[in-house]
């Protein structure tokens, strides 16, 4: 009976954060409160309150810190986000997250994350078992060698059908978020190039659909081999020059906004990717940073 009363009562916005009383056998009472499970909860109870560190408890019963995000100017200019995911190389003792290599370069001051291995390359997210139906976040990366877009002409989200970032959640087949891409020049319009290249004949794989950014890093090599392009950093909207300037209408770039067909409580996978060995070709990575809702 408390239970039932406990899950009737602490459902109900009014009472998250707040105390109530439940009524048990022989007009006993228990006195709780109703905990917050998602930053949005604080938000309803709080309107003013700032971004920052707070506790939500999870349905296991365990309680977790997370940073809220309870502005959302990066993505939907509403509050109640939850940050899933946190990486910048560039500060003092950043490592890679498990699945992904350190990789250092001679022409850029810090290390960079990406693959060990041909194909694609793992690593995950949790979102604590909670349910959401938003993500927004933004990856910073660079083009290194060889880059060849969608060229590979893929239509299957399991396999390396892109040279560049993967975002996705579930299994069996992996449903896609966000994808940024690397063209190999920015010059171009062929079938290694950007998609969104003025007079592009790139395909784009129909899971993706518009849900993708796509920039080069290389304004000069016709085949560039052995090269990272570290001045012109990928998919932050600059140096978009040319045919390449379509590529980067998106004032908000780097950041994406997906709105889900579902609710999901699925962890978030983002995969490295590229079809041939990382020391021919690597769109390696230094920042992530990833929210639910």
């Amino acid at each position: 009976q408390y239970e039932h009363q406990y899950q009737q009562l602490c459902s109900h916005p009014d009472n998250l954060g707040n105390i109530v009383k439940i009524n048990g056998n022989n007009n006993r009472q228990k006195i709780i409160i109703c905990p917050f499970t998602q930053c949005s909860n604080i938000l309803v109870r709080n309107p003013s309150a700032s971004s920052g560190y707070y506790d939500i408890h999870l349905s296991n019963g365990s309680v977790i810190t997370v940073y809220c995000d309870m502005d959302g100017d990066n993505c939907d200019g509403e509050g109640g986000w939850i940050r899933v995911a946190q990486l910048n190389m560039s500060e003092p003792g950043a490592t890679c997250p498990p699945g992904l290599t350190l990789q250092n370069y001679n022409n850029i001051d810090h290390s960079l994350c990406g693959r060990s291995s041909y194909g694609c390359n793992s690593t995950f997210f949790s979102t604590y078992g909670l349910n959401y139906t938003k993500v927004c976040g933004k990856v910073r990366g660079y083009q290194f060698g060889h880059i060849d877009a969608f060229g590979f002409g893929s239509n299957n989200i399991d396999f390396t059908y892109v040279d560049g970032i993967s975002i996705t959640y579930g299994s069996n087949p992996r449903q896609h978020i966000w994808t940024y891409v690397a063209g190999e020049d920015d010059f171009e319009a062929g079938g290694d190039d950007c998609p969104c290249n003025t007079g592009s004949s790139s395909d784009v794989p129909y899971f993706v659909g518009n849900d993708y950014y796509c920039e080069s890093g290389n304004a000069v090599h016709d085949f560039p081999s052995n090269i990272l392009f570290a001045e012109d950093i990928l998919w932050d909207g600059q140096q978009c020059n040319g045919i390449e300037s379509t590529c980067c209408t998106t004032p908000n770039m780097p950041w994406f906004l997906k709105t889900l067909n579902e609710e999901t409580n699925d962890d978030i996978e983002l995969r490295v990717c590229a079809g041939s060995s990382p020391t021919s070709e690597e769109t390696p990575l230094d920042i992530i940073e990833i929210y639910i809702k």
